[in-house]
């Protein structure tokens, strides 16, 4: 018996949110089941009505967890690697890294998504193309990215200076939507610390079967108006 079920996008592979819980259960070695929901879909129906994922599910179906950042946490405390465990979390009882990693952790996955989803979906032709919101997303992105600057600026990493932490791991994820998008060559001659940045993380042990053909943009691509 696993100790689990992880629902996830499987086949598409398009969702930013499930990249980082799969690849926990890929490097963490977790027997944990992967499923994409098409393939148990009266049983991910019944148990998520709101059709959001990842979403687990626990052994013999007996209880359930949502969300992104709760899922990650779980999935790692699974792991018998007190080391990686540590790594990704940060030291049991150093209150002021954890809290630093889950500060990270909420602004990626909260307001810096929400944003970059509203330049690309137009990008992409997902939803209407609307001037002023566009416009208002791209500013709010240059905001939330000269605060991730400020802090590469004084170390290689976001929460831990020597090394990565699920605060980096989530945060790459959500800039990958960027560097396929809107951030350009141009872009990131301009933002150095942040590039140099992605690409050590994406370069970690604990994004396994992720990013392997990932590819950035060398041109910034424009809404379809």
């Amino acid at each position: 018996m696993s100790d689990g079920t992880l629902f996830t996008d499987l086949k598409a592979r398009q969702l930013i949110r499930t990249i980082v819980p799969r690849g926990l259960v890929r490097s963490l070695k977790l027997d944990v089941d992967l499923k994409d929901p098409s393939d148990a879909q009266e049983l991910y129906e019944s148990e998520f009505p709101w059709g959001k994922y990842p979403t687990f599910v626990g052994p013999h179906d007996e209880w359930t967890l949502t969300e992104e950042m709760a899922i990650d946490y779980y999935l790692i405390h699974l792991s018998k690697d007190s080391e990686a465990v540590t790594h990704l979390l940060g030291p049991v009882g150093n209150f002021k890294v954890r809290a630093d990693i889950l500060r990270w952790e909420s602004l990626s996955n909260s307001d810096f998504l929400i944003e970059l989803c509203k330049v690309f979906y137009p990008i992409m032709g997902l939803k209407p193309y609307d001037a002023a919101e566009f416009n208002t997303a791209r500013k709010n992105i240059d905001t939330i990215v000269s605060i991730y600057e400020r802090r590469l600026k004084e170390q290689q990493f976001l929460a831990c200076d020597d090394h990565e932490t699920l605060a980096d791991l989530i945060s790459a994820a959500a800039f990958s939507l960027g560097f396929i998008s809107i951030f350009d060559e141009e872009w990131r001659s301009k933002h150095p610390e942040i590039t140099e940045w992605f690409n050590k993380t994406l370069k970690s042990r604990f994004f396994e079967g992720e990013f392997e053909k990932f590819e950035m943009c060398k041109t910034a691509l424009q809404p379809k108006k």
